[in-house]
């Protein structure tokens, strides 16, 4: 079992002070594409990709220059894997745009839970996968209200997109954590409904509460509900990796930070 953190302003001053902590360090496509200087870190530990361009659960495709630009960095970071949302970042043009402009979302966005979208997904995933040397896994997205036009809840369709697709899961804690309290479902119950067979990473990160609704926050420690999360999915998962996504802030608690990983450790161990 292999245990990293995303990186972010804290990784590197961390591994300073505890060499070989971390297995591997999670880096952005987005990030390099932009930064190309930020494929340094490899000399600290070895990268796993991470992506937020796809837009699998779009019906607006990414630029085929896009795809190429992942398919390079797979090549230049040697990644196992590429982690890719659940989600889609790309949409229609606005009104008043020319035809070919779509809107580029600067977060990823769930998707309306339909059978409609569910089919657009799996055909994506299938298709973009043929463009890459390594194999895809993809991430559940947060759910922070009910989407208009949706048929059925996030847990089927999570569930149902991996059981038709076969492809790897990249679990994120967080997210199931937040879509279970905004949605009012149990998480421990529910999670076990997943594919958990087909979990290849998972990701731990905090999350926030701000009017009564529960947000992504990789800015705060996971707490203890995250970590009898992990454990009920352990006694049924064997996955490859575990991902600190302790990347936006960098005043976190470093001795906390190594204890949460030392705690991954042997509860993978003890699994």
């Amino acid at each position: 079992m292999l245990i990293g953190m995303a990186q972010g302003p804290g990784v590197l001053p961390l591994l300073d002070r505890y060499p070989g902590l971390l297995d591997y360090i999670e880096l952005p496509f987005e990030l390099l594409r932009h930064d190309p200087s930020s494929l340094a870190v490899r000399n600290a530990a070895p990268i796993i990709l991470h992506c937020a361009s796809m837009s699998i659960a779009g019906f607006v495709p990414p630029a085929d220059a896009t795809l190429d630009a992942i398919a390079a960095q797979v090549d230049l970071t040697g990644t196992p894997w590429i982690g890719e949302h659940l989600a889609f970042i790309s949409a229609d043009p606005l009104p008043g745009s020319a035809l070919h402009d779509s809107t580029t979302l600067t977060y990823t966005v769930c998707p309306q839970l339909s059978e409609q979208v569910l089919a657009n997904a799996c055909a994506n995933v299938t298709r973009f996968q043929e463009r890459f040397s390594v194999p895809l896994i993809v991430e559940n997205s947060p759910q922070y209200f009910v989407l208009p036009g949706s048929t059925m809840s996030i847990v089927d369709f999570v569930a149902e997109f991996h059981q038709r697709t076969g492809v790897g899961m990249l679990l994120d804690l967080a997210h199931f954590r937040i879509s279970a309290l905004n949605m009012k479902f149990a998480a421990e119950r529910e999670i076990l409904r997943l594919p958990l067979e087909q979990v290849v990473e998972i990701h731990v990160s905090g999350l926030d509460v701000q009017a009564e609704t529960a947000w992504d926050d990789h800015a705060g420690l996971a707490d203890e509900a995250t970590f009898d999360l992990l454990h009920a999915v352990l006694s049924r998962a064997r996955p490859r990796a575990i991902t600190f996504e302790y990347n936006w802030s960098p005043e976190l608690d470093e001795e906390v930070i190594v204890r949460q990983i030392d705690r991954a450790r042997s509860m993978c161990l003890n699994a």
